[in-house]
C-alpha cells in the first residue's frame, strides 16, 4: 500500500498500520496469485486473488450466497424417510471429483461478487429492490433484512452477541470452550469395494465422542457455514486432488489442514456454537440424512441470520466506520502482499534445504573425506590420527548436509502450513468488506428518499438500526480476526525460532564434536 492509512479509533480497531509489506514476484512463486487492488480507493480495480470487484461500479453473479430462505427451521423441518440410513447416510456424496466449496491450500478461492449499488422505489414510504438482481449483496440477503423484510421465525433460540468494551467491538464470550481432534485417517470403501474414500475421525473434547467424516461432509459443512455467516472469517477447506489421494503423505498433509480448519470454526465463539457446527460434530451416521435436511432448510441464514444478533444500542458513526474499514481493508491487503511473500521466501528455502544447502556441505564433506584418504597412503603411525580426523570432519559436514535436507519438516514445514492458512483466512474478508460497502450505500440511499419524501424519518431510523447490526458483526469479526492474528503467529513464529535454535545447536555440537578429535594429535 503505497498511502499513509487514514487514522484509525482504537476502540474499533487495535491492528498496526504497517503497510510495508513486500509483494513477491509472480514469476518466482507460485503460491498465490497477484495482490489485490484497493477496493476503497481504486473504483476501477479488482481484487484479483478472490476475483472480487469493486463494490460501487461493477456486477456479477455469487453463486456462494444463491439459496432461498426456507420456512422450515431445525425443529420443525419434515423428518426423512426411514430406512437404509445406516449403510446409505452419505450417498449425497458419491463423487469426489467435484466439489462447490473447497478450494486449493495454496490459492484459496472465493466467490465472485458484484456492486452493491440499489435504486429507490417511487412510492412514498416502500423501496424498490435492486435491479441487480446479481448482487452478493442481495443474494446474501443483507438487502432484504436492512429493508426489513426478512422473516425471523425461530431467532428467539440461538441468539447471538456483540459486546462493546475497552478493548474495542467484540464477540460475545464463548460460553463453552472446547477443541476437537481430527485424527486416524483410513481408507474405506462401499459398494463392494467399487468407491473408496478417506475417512477421518473426529472428537470433541466436551463429549469424547468420535464421528467418522469424509472430506464430503467437511465440505457440506463449509457451504452451510458461508451461507449462513455472511459476515464471518469461513477459510476454505484444502483442494481436492484426483490422483495420489490415497497416498499416505497426502492424506497426512491434508489430516493437518483439516485439523486447522477445524481448531478454527472450535475456537470462533460464534461459529463454534452454531447449530449445524454442533450436528457436524456429534451426529451419528443414523442422524446424518435427517439433520443435514434441517441444516438445509435452515431460514435464519444469509440477512436473515441478523435477527438472532443482540447489538449494544449506541449508534455508529458512518464517517468513523468509513475510516475504520478502509484502514482494516489497507492491513488486510498488506498483510495478505505480506504472507504471500513470507510463503515464497519459505518454500524457496526449504528447495534450497533440499538441494542446494544439502549439496554444498556434502561437497564439503566429500573433499575432507577425499584428503583423508590421501592422506592414509603415509603408512606411517604418527599420521594416522590426523588421517581419521580429517575423514571424521568430512562424515560431520555430510552429516550436517542430511540434517538440512531434514530441518524443514520440523519448521519451514509448520511454518508454511499455518501461513498458508492466514492467506485462506485474508481471501473472505473482500466479500466481507463488499457487504459492508452495500450496507453503508442503502444507508445512503434511504437518507435521499426521505429527502425526496419517498421514506418516512421512523422508517429511516429502522433501517439505520438493522445496518447497525450488521456492522458491529463486522468490527465484531475484524476483532476476533486481530485477536486471533497475535496468538497464532506469537506461536508460528516461536516454533520457528525454536527449532532453527535446536538445529543450529546440532550443528554446533557436530561440529564441537569433530573439533575434538585434533586435540591429541
Amino acid at each position: 500500500v503505497a498511502d499513509t492509512p487514514p487514522a484509525a479509533d482504537s476502540s474499533y480497531y487495535n491492528g498496526s498500520q504497517d503497510a510495508s509489506a513486500t509483494t513477491y514476484s509472480q514469476e518466482t512463486s507460485a503460491l498465490g496469485s497477484a495482490p489485490a487492488a484497493d477496493q476503497w480507493n481504486d473504483p476501477a480495480s479488482q481484487y484479483q486473488s478472490t476475483a472480487a470487484t469493486d463494490p460501487w461500479n461493477q456486477g456479477v453473479t455469487n453463486t456462494a450466497y444463491s439459496s432461498s430462505y426456507g420456512q422450515d427451521s431445525w425443529d420443525n423441518a419434515p423428518p426423512a424417510q426411514s430406512g437404509g440410513q445406516e449403510e446409505g447416510w452419505d450417498d449425497d456424496w458419491d463423487d469426489d471429483g467435484a466439489s462447490t466449496g473447497s478450494s486449493t491450500a495454496t490459492t484459496p478461492t472465493s466467490p465472485t461478487t458484484r456492486s452493491m449499488s440499489s435504486d429507490a422505489g417511487k412510492a412514498a414510504g416502500t423501496m424498490r429492490k435492486s435491479l441487480n438482481r446479481f448482487s452478493m449483496f442481495v443474494k446474501s440477503g443483507g438487502e432484504a433484512y436492512i429493508l426489513g423484510t426478512t422473516k425471523s421465525a425461530g431467532s428467539t433460540k440461538n441468539r447471538v452477541s456483540v459486546t462493546e468494551s475497552q478493548e474495542g467491538i467484540t464477540w460475545g464470550p464463548n460460553p463453552a470452550p472446547y477443541t476437537v481432534s481430527v485424527a486416524d485417517p483410513k481408507k474405506d470403501s462401499k459398494l463392494k469395494g467399487l468407491k473408496s474414500f478417506i475417512t477421518y475421525q473426529l472428537t470433541p473434547d466436551n463429549s469424547n465422542k468420535t464421528v467418522s467424516r469424509r472430506y464430503k461432509h467437511f465440505d457440506w459443512l463449509y457451504e452451510r457455514l458461508i451461507e449462513k455467516f455472511t459476515t464471518i472469517a469461513v477459510p476454505p477447506l484444502p483442494e481436492k486432488q484426483v490422483t495420489g489421494r490415497y497416498e499416505e503423505n497426502f492424506v497426512e498433509g491434508r489430516r493437518q489442514q483439516l485439523q486447522l480448519w477445524v481448531n478454527r470454526m472450535s475456537r470462533h465463539p460464534v461459529v463454534s456454537q452454531s447449530e449445524v457446527f454442533q450436528f457436524f460434530l456429534h451426529s451419528t451416521d443414523k442422524e446424518w440424512k435427517d439433520g443435514k435436511r434441517r441444516a438445509e432448510k435452515d431460514p435464519l441464514v444469509g440477512g436473515a441470520f441478523f435477527h438472532t444478533v443482540d447489538t449494544p444500542q449506541s449508534r455508529l458513526e458512518t464517517g468513523r466506520i468509513e475510516t475504520n474499514m478502509e484502514h482494516f481493508n489497507k492491513f488486510q491487503k498488506s498483510m495478505d502482499d505480506g504472507v504471500k511473500n513470507l510463503l515464497a521466501v519459505a518454500a524457496e528455502n526449504t528447495k534450497k534445504h533440499m538441494g542446494g544447502f544439502k549439496r554444498e556441505y556434502q561437497r564439503v564433506g566429500e573433499a575432507f573425506f577425499r584428503l583423508g584418504t590421501t592422506f592414509d597412503m603415509d603408512k606411517r603411525q604418527s599420521s594416522k590420527p590426523l588421517t581419521n580426523a580429517i575423514r571424521k570432519t568430512g562424515a560431520a559436514y555430510s552429516k550436517i548436509g542430511i540434517m538440512f535436507e531434514e530441518q524443514p519438516q520440523h519448521d519451514l514445514n509448520p511454518l508454511m502450513l499455518k501461513v498458508d492458512e492466514y492467506k485462506g483466512i485474508l481471501s473472505t474478508f473482500p466479500d466481507i468488506l463488499h457487504a459492508m460497502k452495500g450496507t453503508m450505500t442503502k444507508v445512503r440511499d434511504c437518507q435521499r428518499m426521505v429527502e425526496e419524501g419517498k421514506m418516512s424519518g421512523d422508517e429511516l431510523e429502522e433501517v439505520r438500526d438493522r445496518s447497525d447490526v450488521i456492522t458491529y458483526t463486522t468490527l465484531a469479526e475484524i476483532q476476533n480476526f486481530h485477536e486471533m492474528r497475535v496468538l497464532d503467529f506469537k506461536e508460528i513464529v516461536q516454533h520457528y525460532l525454536k527449532e532453527q535454535i535446536e538445529f543450529y545447536s546440532k550443528i554446533k555440537t557436530t561440529l564441537e564434536d569433530s573439533l575434538k578429535d585434533y586435540e591429541n594429535i
